[in-house]
Order: C-alpha cells, then structure tokens, then sequence
C-alpha cells in the first residue's frame, strides 16, 4: 500500500508561475466547485486475510487475472513491459484506470467490485491508431483522514446557448474501502489543450496537496495543477511545467523552454503556493523523480556541461551526490522504506545498484565477479525487499545489503502486503502473499 501523504546550487527563484489557465469559472478563478456525493456507509469488512510487509513469497497456485486494458498496449513485441502499469495495490484490492473508468478489483477472488465512471463525457485521447491505454496509475492518498484514490479523466464539457464547449480534466476521488465515487473537481486547460487531445495524470501528493499533469502526447506542452484535497478545490496551476515528482513538500519537473518540447530546464515549485523555488540550466532533456522522503533524483543534459545525474534537495535544488556514470540512462525505485534500487545497462554490463538516498552512497552493486554474483531483472522494491529474476527463476535481495533472500517464486511488477502483480505470458495476474 503506498498512500502519499563538487557541491551544485542551482539558481533560486521567488518567481511565481500561477498561470491563470484560461478562466476557470469558480469565484475564485480556481477549477469549478466540485461536486461531493453522500457517501456510503462502508459495508461490514469481509473476513481478514492474511498480509505479509514485505511479502517473502506468494501463493503461485491462487492466480487470479487483472482485466486485459491493465496490460493493452504496453508489451514489447518480445513480451516485455515498456510502460508503466496504470494499476494502484490498497490492500486485497487492485485499481485499474482506463481514459474512460476505474475499476477496483478484488485480488484475492477477480471480482470487479466498483467502477467509476466520469460524470463528463470522455475523450479519447492520445495515439489512436493503436488499443494503448494511455492512462496513467491512480493515485492513493488520505484525505479527511479516509483512504481515497484519485484519478484524472479528460472530457468534454458541452456548453450550452452562447457558451463555447471545452476539453476539461475532471479528477474523481473515490473511497479505497469502497471503491465508490466521493468527489468530482473539473480542471479548465490551456488554449493549446484545444488544439491536441492532452493525456492527465496524477503525479504525487502530500501534506494534502496532489498535482495532476496534463500534457500532450509528444509532451510538447504540460501544465501542472495544485489540489488541495480537503476540498476538494484548486489552489494552483502552472503552465509549461512538466511535473514528474512530488516530495517533501515540493513538486519538480521540468519547465519547457519553447513550444515544441526540445528546450528544458529542471526546477522545483512549492507544492502549497505554486511558487517557482529553483531552477536548473538549460537543456534538451530534463526530469525529475522521487528518491526518498527528503530528496530527488535529477538528471538531464544541459548544453553547457552534458549530462547530469544527482541526488539533490527538493526545496533548493543543490546537488547533495552525483551519482556514479554507470547508472546514466537506468531506472530508480525507491522502497517506501530507506533505499534507493538503480538499474540499467552500464558502461559494460547490466548493473544494479542499492543506494542510501539520505548520503548518496552506494551500498552495494551487482554484478560482483569477486562473489561470482549476477545482476537479476529488476521487477520492483518494496519495503526493504527487491525482486527480480535471472535465468535461475525469481529472486529477491535485502534492499540494504543486496543478499540473497529466499525465491519469492514469482517476480511482481507491484507489491503490496497482500498481493503482488505478476506478468505472465502476456497477461497481469494477481498472486496473493502467503509468506
């Protein structure tokens, strides 16, 4: 379950980038009043299974199948994964967005127990000329102090008489108990969102605030957008803003320098105002992702000194530790615990990495030809466990030593106390925790 509650300084602003996003139609010049359903008692809780943090291994006999739009259109033609699964784990149950709905599945049984549905009509949106699911994973979070999992849909807001229709992002908050609609708040989009049908996603959140991203297939224009979800309402936007990550109270990204997303710059926006704290040299490429708590991972290539790869602090920018050369170009998950898992193919080989986010320093790394230890596939890291596979089967690692730890005898792409999410020939399965 993951509810989201030589030293560098990179130049500080107090620039305050709270674009007014095309007139929002609410007093406040915000998104429109949002609509909050009555909600519903929650039904009496089934009987308790059993959950395992992190989970050691799983129950390959008890498999149940995730719908197929979980897996449409992100596999290789070798069988592989190539984007991330639109799926979010709370408890026994597996959130599954569409550009259309959400629907929450049981993983222990498959059953679809709730779907959401916008109450706007949805657009399709992205490349159509493939069955690609072009959302994004849901979002948990608390708000009200209520578990609940958001998610955007694009959709069109018919007007009527005079008034003009618009393509709109209306974000739905549900319960995660439940799986029923609590909330709809309608966000109005930029005049460019009118010319390309814009794709939204929900990128983080905390102290009660979450940021949805809208953005353009080819990720030439985006904006961000604040929501303060004890509205819910907006309290924020910023355009020309890719949002990638939120963490310790600041959402970083890049900020796009021109109108065809070549020009980029890395820089961080306070998550409560809006207000731009820093930004990075100018570039081609820029991102930003979550490495823990207190820090980012940023990395780029800016056109006056190349490529960069740190840990820096999310409220200033300053690189805390620059990351070894190995690691250009790979992938980072952090554990929701203590450790940062980094792997990709190196200057020689694949390589894994486990590094300590708060020092930057590097636990350990495979290959070890020392040790005559192999680099495993790594599927994901949850809570002080990495799982993986190698031509031996599945694996898992201690997250802070990089040790073998019994097979788990199946490699999950999600984890959570109760489930891990598995691909297999070509379809997601859920396999429940048994140890």
């Amino acid at each position: 379950m993951r509810l989201a509650r030589a030293s560098t300084c990179w130049a500080s602003a107090a620039v305050v980038v709270l674009s007014a996003l095309a007139g929002c139609g609410s007093n406040d010049s915000h998104g429109t009043h949002p609509k909050v359903m009555q909600s519903e008692p929650a039904k009496p809780s089934a009987p308790s299974r059993p959950v395992h943090d992190p989970p050691a291994t799983f129950a390959t006999g008890h498999s149940v199948q995730l719908p197929e739009q979980a897996i449409a259109g992100r596999l290789t033609a070798g069988g592989t994964l190539d984007a991330p699964l639109p799926v979010a784990l709370y408890k026994s149950t597996a959130f599954v967005a569409t550009t259309t709905k959400m629907q929450a599945m049981d993983t222990t049984t498959g059953r679809i127990t709730a779907t959401v549905t916008p109450e706007l009509t949805p657009v399709e949106t992205g490349n159509g000329w493939n069955d690609t699911n072009h959302a994004d994973a849901p979002l948990l979070v608390t708000a009200h102090g209520t578990p609940t999992v958001i998610a955007p849909f694009v959709v069109k807001q018919t007007g009527t008489g005079t008034q003009a229709s618009h393509t709109v992002v209306e974000v739905t908050g549900a319960s995660a108990d439940t799986g029923k609609a609590i909330w709809h708040l309608t966000l109005r989009l930029p005049e460019w969102a009118t010319e390309d049908d814009p794709e939204a996603s929900v990128i983080g959140a905390d102290n009660g605030i979450a940021v949805i991203r809208v953005s353009t297939f080819h990720h030439d224009h985006a904006a961000a957008y604040g929501i303060d979800l004890n509205g819910p309402r907006q309290v924020w936007s910023a355009d020309k803003f890719q949002a990638s990550a939120v963490t310790d109270q600041t959402v970083a990204g890049a900020l796009l320098e021109d109108d065809i997303g070549i020009d980029q710059r890395p820089a961080g926006f306070d998550l409560a105002t809006g207000k731009r704290l820093w930004q990075g040299p100018l570039g081609d490429s820029a991102s930003a992702d979550s490495a823990g708590a207190h820090q980012l991972r940023v990395h780029g290539k800016d056109y006056d000194n190349g490529h960069y790869d740190r840990l820096a602090d999310p409220r200033t920018g300053r690189t805390l530790q620059t990351l070894p050369a190995d690691l250009a170009g790979s992938t980072c998950t952090y554990d929701d615990q203590s450790m940062l898992i980094c792997y990709g193919m190196g200057a020689a080989s694949y390589v894994v990495y486990g590094l300590n986010p708060s020092t930057g320093k590097v636990a350990w790394q495979l290959p070890d030809k020392q040790a005559d230890r192999i680099a495993p596939e790594i599927t994901t890291a949850w809570h002080g466990r990495v799982y993986g596979t190698t031509d031996n089967g599945a694996v898992a690692l201690d997250a802070r030593t990089g040790k073998d730890l019994p097979s788990p005898r199946v490699a999950p792409l999600l984890v959570d106390e109760s489930a891990g999410i598995v691909l297999s020939d070509s379809s997601l399965l859920a396999y429940p925790s048994s140890g």
